[in-house]
């Protein structure tokens, strides 16, 4: 991801890794191990499954497109616990191409013939390039009742606002990039603000995942707090960020591409703090007992999902069901709690399908901060969507991030 969220482990799953590393005596001895990202996780999902791999595809006629939905997604979409209810509803096929990264997701669509696709799973920031094409149809909130369960964000989520009332997407997946610490050295005090990581504690006991979009939209919350478009920034501020990061970098230990260099960093304690949300979901399945994740008083980035409905598509109404269907809170409640991969629902009625130690995990338990919300409803409500560069092009971002690495 100079594409997406948050790229977090999928492929041989970060969770199976830690845990291998916890037969191996003592916490300071090093872990080898294969790397695992997001995408590769992922990847080797799809592989696993046997996803269609469609090269030198063509436009299927209209008889089969009856019996056929095609999808452009992240993998897990396609995984039976979440697809098989529908196909067997319906009784049709819903045939996947996969991709990793937001990039790789635009180079697909852009390769393939007009009408391949009838429904898209995008980042929401990557929304906007595809409407920049014309690329999707706007969508009725009216017609996605299970709306209403939705945390109120989601239920009309700004990145992906149409004109008059309409959307161009329903989310269906999201995470946050808070703090994750360990708990032997690191109290949920001394991280609950991004100035305290300037403090001379962690001087060389940081570790950054390595994509410039979030690390700086989080250094903009940092310097401009609680923004819901920290990524909306002028020259000026921009200055003021890149001051903010240069500040941060004597912190930094390392710089991992892959989510699997923050769980080693984590684990040797290398590190003991790692400016990327939710490690302690895969430390705590893993079996370990001494991680946390906070979001910042300032506030975070968050990534999310979205279903979209492809303009040229051949099977409408068959999308539309399909964009219905993963906005079920049972089907979402499978969606995000893979064995590999947690992430987190907009529907905030998957807790009926978990069970309490899949709340606890997952944060969605009551807040004692704020009497009546669960957790995961305060952390959105702190969070503001992740977003690409307003008034800069993304290369200047980029060439700050690269200046901000090679200090």
């Amino acid at each position: 991801m100079a594409s997406t969220p948050e790229d977090t482990a999928k492929a041989s799953t970060v969770a199976a890794t830690a845990e291998a590393a916890t037969t191996t005596p003592g916490a300071a001895e090093k872990v080898a191990t294969t790397p695992v990202t997001r995408r590769s996780f992922l990847a080797g999902a799809a592989a696993a499954v046997g996803v269609v791999g469609w090269s030198n595809l063509t436009i299927i006629n209209k008889a089969k497109a009856a019996t056929t939905l095609r999808v452009l997604a992240w993998p897990g979409y396609d995984e039976k616990p979440v697809v098989g209810e529908f196909e067997e509803k319906f009784g049709v096929k819903v045939e996947f191409k996969n991709y990793i990264g937001g990039e790789q997701m635009l180079q697909y669509f852009a390769q393939s013939p007009k009408g391949t696709f009838d429904a898209i799973i995008s980042d929401a920031e990557y929304v906007q390039k595809f409407t920049a094409q014309g690329a999707l149809d706007v969508l009725n909130p009216a017609d996605f009742p299970a709306l209403k369960d939705y945390h109120p964000k989601y239920q009309d989520f700004a990145p992906l606002r149409a004109e008059g009332g309409k959307t161009y997407g329903i989310g269906t997946r999201f995470s946050f990039y808070g703090v994750s610490y360990n708990t032997k050295f690191v109290s949920e005090e001394e991280v609950d603000s991004w100035s305290k990581l300037l403090d001379p504690k962690f001087k060389n006991r940081l570790s950054m995942f390595d994509w410039y979009l979030p690390n700086m939209s989080n250094a903009s919350l940092a310097v401009f707090p609680n923004s819901q478009t920290p990524w909306d920034i002028s020259n000026e501020q921009l200055a003021q960020v890149k001051d903010w990061l240069m500040k941060l970098r004597p912190q930094i230990q390392s710089f991992a591409e892959q989510n699997q260099g923050l769980v080693s960093a984590l684990v040797n304690e290398d590190a003991i703090a790692t400016p990327y949300g939710d490690m302690d979901i895969e430390m705590t399945v893993a079996g370990y007992d001494n991680f946390a994740c906070t979001v910042p008083k300032e506030g975070s980035i968050r990534w999310t999902e979205a279903a979209c409905l492809a303009k040229d598509s051949m099977n409408k109404d068959l999308a539309l069901e399909w964009i219905k269907y993963m906005s079920d809170a049972k089907i979402q409640a499978s969606l995000v709690y893979t064995k590999g991969f947690k992430a987190r629902a907009p529907n905030m009625k998957v807790v009926d399908f978990w069970d309490d130690e899949q709340k606890t995990i997952m944060k969605y338990i009551p807040d004692p901060k704020n009497p009546g919300k669960m957790l995961v409803e305060s952390l959105i409500d702190l969070t503001a969507p992740r977003g690409l560069p307003k008034q800069q092009p993304e290369a200047d971002w980029q060439a700050i991030y690269n200046a901000f690495k090679s200090a």
